[in-house]
């Protein structure tokens, strides 16, 4: 029986140096991959022909960001908010799966406030809509709103700032006209 034991003891010490090494080398690649995103600084939104450059918010939504650029190059549908105003939305299942990836689900009462939560959108804010696991982009003026829920918050990640006119003509376009692809990927000025 004491043999036994020892043999217990001896296999417990070490197992716990290979999950000690695993989990340190698990640390360093995620330390890793963390400084390779933060290497992108923008990315480029592209709708039909016209595309747009969102600078990053890496310091009002680290998480979010860091989210983002790990699914990124990016495609999928665009279309019309129904409920918040001048914005356009995108959901998959894609934005869903990145959603549990990176811990981005508080209960719908308490969103996490480090990571730039808004219940308005502004001209050029680029938001994932944590609840709904979908991006928002407000080209005019909006409130991130809808049924069953009422007001729910956004996670501001990305600011375009330039060409903001063309980006409310195609806004106002695809309200009138219907859904297009877009594709994200990293700017590389």
């Amino acid at each position: 029986m004491h043999s036994i034991s020892r043999i217990f003891q001896g296999t417990g010490v070490m197992l716990f140096f290979v999950l000690a090494s695993y989990v340190g080398h698990a640390q360093e690649e995620l330390e890793t991959a963390a400084a390779k995103s933060h290497a992108v600084e923008a990315i480029e939104i592209q709708i039909g022909d016209d595309v747009f450059i969102a600078d990053l918010l890496w310091e009002k939504a680290p998480r979010t960001t860091a989210a983002i650029v790990s699914i990124l190059p990016y495609e999928g549908i665009t279309y019309h908010q129904f409920w918040s105003g001048q914005g356009l939305q995108v959901h998959d299942n894609i934005l869903k799966q990145m959603k549990m990836d990176h811990g981005l689900w508080p209960t719908d009462n308490f969103p996490d406030y480090g990571e730039n939560p808004s219940i308005f959108g502004s001209p050029g804010e680029v938001g994932f809509y944590v609840i709904g696991h979908g991006l928002f982009l407000t080209y005019g003026k909006a409130r991130f709103y809808g049924p069953p829920e009422g007001v729910e918050p956004t996670y501001i990640f990305a600011k375009i700032d330039d060409n903001l006119e063309r980006f409310y003509e195609l806004g106002r376009h695809i309200g009138r006209h219907g859904q297009q692809v877009i594709k994200l990927r990293a700017h590389r000025p």
